[in-house]
């Protein structure tokens, strides 16, 4: 009789936990701000303040670079794996459902901004520029027009009400033109009570308050440097939160970690459970106590509490909760001071002009600058004073324009909208600190019903 070979089964591969789908989703995620920045930025920014162009022309290499599809079908695989998991709950799966659109929109919404800047003909241009603004909207919403002109209207109206000088009186007058006639009354905008600002500041700074331990690793000196920050922050983490902090050389997204690297601003990368300090920083004693209750006590704490909970999108942010997000971040810095102040009104005002009034680069620019010379003028108005105003209307125009040139990314409006909402938010559930503390039980929007109903749900580990 003849042998009878048997061959082996071959074992099936594992199926990968939610934990390491999530992983590799977050590995996919649509970065429009790291992607958003030109590789000629220098050379631009010198021919349109020297005024041999009207408008800057950014080339977005990094933009350029990017495989849209292949990145739409690897997001759409890893969400249907996730929507078919055995242990994703029945509950959650319009939670992931949502979180992979929202990483499918982002997708688009760079794609768009590509193809405005690279579109041959005018109706494909035409074509591409109503999408993203479609999408625009859809993603960051649209600057309120009420808003926009009680903000810049309260800021002319302040100017018209100074003893200008005669160089003063000119660049008043060509801001006129630039923006035309206004209604010189000025709306009345929201403003939390100081009943509320009180409670939020005895939560956040007080004896056993919820911020007061970390505050104390914030030596009584004048200012940090770049290694005094990076130091304050890893000893909170390990001191306040019990974390071990991964070594400089590692990078696995398992252990938090704090780096210096070339950088815009001080940001949490909870993908990446990174802290991102920006080489050379410094801070002053306020500022530094800012950051740690913004950084460290909402974003940190939020990703933290979040990863705590069986949702992963927790950890990372619910579908609509970024305004809130930084609303909270800068809120917080308010209450350690018990002082209210409108956040972002500055980028509310450059989207407002470019989205109300349909002003290009160059007359947002134009304005803005104006704006802010005659703004903070105690006097005489120098050759000085008008080329710093240049600077910083030029960095604030490019910030709301980037990515196209030609149109406003309303991300920014989310400083703004972000502190009104939340504090509206606490107006109605003041002197409840139980319910204060679901705001900080992960990266979701607790004023929204179904974003509470999962911080509810949601059992912590």
């Amino acid at each position: 009789m003849s042998e009878i070979n048997v061959l082996p089964v071959a074992e099936a591969e594992p199926q990968p936990s939610i934990e390491e789908l999530f992983s590799q989703l977050t590995g996919m995620e649509p970065k429009p701000i790291a992607n958003f920045v030109p590789t000629n930025a220098a050379e631009q920014k010198k021919l349109f303040l020297s005024g041999e162009v009207r408008n800057p022309d950014h080339h977005y290499s990094k933009l350029a670079a990017i495989d849209f599809e292949s990145n739409r079908q690897k997001i759409t695989s890893i969400g249907e794996k996730l929507s078919m998991h055995p242990d994703t709950e029945q509950k959650y799966i319009d939670v992931y459902s949502q979180f992979i659109q929202n990483y499918l929109n982002k997708t688009n919404f760079m794609e768009l901004a590509s193809k405005v800047k690279s579109a041959g003909t005018d109706d494909e241009i035409k074509a591409a520029k109503s999408e993203f603004m479609k999408l625009n909207l859809e993603l960051y919403g649209k600057p309120d027009q009420a808003t926009y002109q009680s903000l810049i209207g309260e800021k002319i109206d302040l100017i018209k009400s100074k003893n200008l000088t005669e160089v003063a009186l000119k660049i008043r007058d060509e801001l006129i033109e630039l923006v035309g006639d206004r209604d010189s009354r000025v709306e009345e905008r929201f403003k939390p009570s100081q009943e509320t600002i009180d409670w939020v500041h005895d939560i956040a700074d007080s004896e056993n308050s919820l911020y007061g331990s970390m505050l104390e690793h914030v030596p009584d000196q004048a200012s940090f440097n770049d290694e005094e920050i990076k130091s304050i922050f890893e000893e909170i983490i390990v001191k306040e939160f019990e974390l071990q902090l991964a070594k400089s050389e590692d990078n696995n997204s398992i252990l938090w970690q704090v780096v210096i690297e070339d950088a815009q601003s001080i940001n949490v990368k909870a993908a990446e459970k990174k802290i991102i300090v920006p080489k050379d920083k410094e801070l002053s004693l306020k500022e530094m106590r800012g950051r740690v209750v913004h950084e460290i006590g909402v974003h940190f704490l939020r990703s933290v509490m979040g990863e705590q909970a069986n949702l992963e999108p927790l950890k990372l942010g619910l579908s609509e909760y970024y305004d809130t997000e930084e609303g909270l971040g800068a809120l917080m810095e308010q209450a350690i001071v018990s002082k209210y102040r409108e956040a972002g009104a500055d980028h509310y005002i450059t989207a407002g002009l470019a989205y109300y009034d349909d002003k290009d680069f160059r007359d947002i620019f134009e304005i803005k600058w104006r704006l802010h010379v005659l703004g903070t003028s105690k006097g005489d108005i120098t050759e000085e004073n008008i080329t710093k105003s240049k600077g910083i209307a030029y960095g604030s125009t490019m910030r709301i324009m980037r990515g196209t040139d030609a149109l406003p990314w309303f991300k920014d409006l989310s400083y703004y909208n972000g502190v009104a909402e939340v504090w509206k938010y606490l107006e109605e559930i003041k002197g409840d600190d139980t319910e204060f503390m679901l705001v900080l039980l992960g990266k979701a929007n607790s004023a929204n019903k179904d974003h509470r109903r999962i911080l509810l749900e949601t059992a912590t580990v």
